[in-house]
């Protein structure tokens, strides 16, 4: 169905390209097309677009034309599987610019996470990836995204890998405390706790760390402590989170279940 779809929208761009009308960048319909978007009258709005883009193989507002059909169809009509294919068409025309072909990849990754598509989402995350003159913030984003679309996967060696590599390029102290608290976390899912232990011990000597990534990394592992019987250290680093942690209760429970360990 999903190719199916994309041969559908994608024939639009080729008919367009093959059309000898010519452009006009102040055509009323995309105007026409704009305002009927404004106003919620999305079938109108979305023929608009579409006749803008049959209508103008150079069009100066291509991009803007392709992206509002983006809209409609994943925002609108909640139908992520045709925003996902008119992405597949719009990289067809726009794949040849940087900039425009990995923003493109990294909009169809947040497509296909949408619909739990996370292999598909992992592919197009990498080729992202693969384009010069992205920004920190930007790359970081994409990797935290393909690290998280790993997880999914149970892939926990690429995902540990992925935010291991986040942690150590960032430059962002809020990205890196969070990586590497996701680090840890996957690595308590195969058991790696002592590595976990080592990253959290980390974590919480940084200097930056965001209130709500120190205490759940504290209460993370104070729950290792607790696994290992080390009910005197767990109840230590709970007091220290006693109020800072999302759910004060869920420490205080724990803190009074401690106590009648040692």
């Amino acid at each position: 169905m999903k190719r199916f779809l994309i041969v559908i929208i994608a024939s639009l761009l080729l008919m367009a390209q093959g059309c000898d009308k010519p452009d006009d960048n102040r055509s009323e319909v995309i105007d026409k097309a704009r305002s009927n978007f404004i106003s919620g009258f999305y079938s109108d709005s979305e023929k608009g677009f579409e006749r803008y883009l049959q209508d103008n193989p150079q069009g100066e507002y291509r991009l803007e034309a392709w992206n509002y059909l983006v809209k409609i169809a994943a925002e609108v009509r909640h139908d992520s599987d045709r925003g996902a294919a008119i992405l597949e068409a719009m990289y067809l025309e726009f794949g040849h610019k940087p900039e425009e072909a990995s923003t493109l990849k990294r909009q169809l990754a947040e497509m296909y996470i949408r619909t739990g598509q996370y292999k598909a989402a992992v592919e197009a995350l990498e080729k992202s990836l693969e384009y010069a003159g992205q920004s920190q913030e930007r790359l970081d984003e994409s990797r935290t995204m393909l690290a998280e679309s790993f997880r999914k996967l149970r892939n926990y060696d690429l995902a540990i890998y992925t935010y291991n590599d986040i942690a150590k390029s960032t430059d962002n102290n809020v990205i890196k405390a969070r990586a590497l608290f996701e680090m840890a976390h996957t690595l308590t899912l195969i058991q790696a706790w002592e590595r976990a232990e080592s990253e959290l011990e980390k974590l919480l000597k940084m200097d930056g760390v965001p209130e709500d990534i120190h205490a759940e990394a504290a209460f993370m592992l104070a729950d290792i402590y607790e696994d290992r019987h080390e009910y005197k250290r767990a109840a230590e680093l709970l007091e220290q989170i006693a109020d800072t942690y999302p759910n004060p209760y869920a420490v205080r429970y724990k803190l009074d279940y401690l106590e009648k360990r040692f």
